[in-house]
């Protein structure tokens, strides 16, 4: 991290081989009220070109990261810019670090580093979902478990389900660019946690959830 420009992120450096991110934890949740309100009014073709994607932030989870980094001493790369924003002098059509086209952004490039210095081996990326009544509480995202082994995964599986709560893998979502691009194990590991939105509020202690993971994992590593 360069402290005397702007990079588009954030770091925290840490003293244990894993990085914690939340490539969508930074922006406005209200985005998907006004993108709700102009699709109820019909106006979403006016609009197009300003809207990407129906929510511009997956609430609270840069605060959920950094947490368990300071927590755990691990690595944490953090976005200062939505995912729906558009940033001059990078040739991507919006800052959606999920996506295949942000391999150019800082961030991105700044995680490469990590993981080819070797001081990163094992990458989570926190996210949100929707309170879908069908959904788990928690999706473990792997892209078909490529991404990470068999062996973390199930580590992984095991913690959340001693806290009684409802896990699923790629269920519903596999995982996005980052993972599937980093993610070689067994060098390198790396899967999605998505957290449902009830999860994720005022006081809620899910922040010493995750760092609890993250303990677990790092007694494996």
């Amino acid at each position: 991290m360069d402290l005397n420009v702007i990079e588009g992120y954030v770091e925290i450096k840490g003293e244990k081989p894993i990085l914690i991110t939340a490539l969508h934890g930074f922006g406005t949740d209200r985005f998907k009220d006004i993108v709700d309100k102009i699709r109820e009014l019909g106006l979403e073709y006016a609009f197009s070109e300003l809207i990407p994607s129906r929510s511009a932030v997956d609430f609270l989870t840069w605060e959920i990261a950094f947490k368990v980094a300071v927590a755990t001493g691990s690595w944490a790369i953090l976005p200062t810019i939505s995912k729906v924003d558009s940033v001059d002098g990078l040739r991507i059509p919006d800052y959606n670090l999920n996506k295949e086209y942000a391999k150019e952004t800082p961030l991105w490039r700044r995680i490469k580093e990590l993981v080819n210095s070797e001081h990163v081996r094992l990458i989570i990326d926190i996210h949100g979902m929707k309170n879908v009544s069908s959904w788990p509480d928690i999706c473990i995202s792997t892209n078909g478990l490529t991404t990470v082994s068999r062996n973390t995964l199930n580590n992984v599986l095991k913690y959340f389900r001693m806290l009684k709560l409802n896990v699923a893998v790629d269920r519903p979502f596999k995982g996005g660019a980052l993972i599937r691009y980093f993610g070689k194990p067994p060098n390198v590991e790396a899967l999605g946690i998505e957290l449902k939105r009830n999860l994720r509020f005022f006081q809620s202690e899910i922040p010493k959830v995750m760092a609890g993971l993250v303990r677990e994992l790092l007694k494996k590593i």
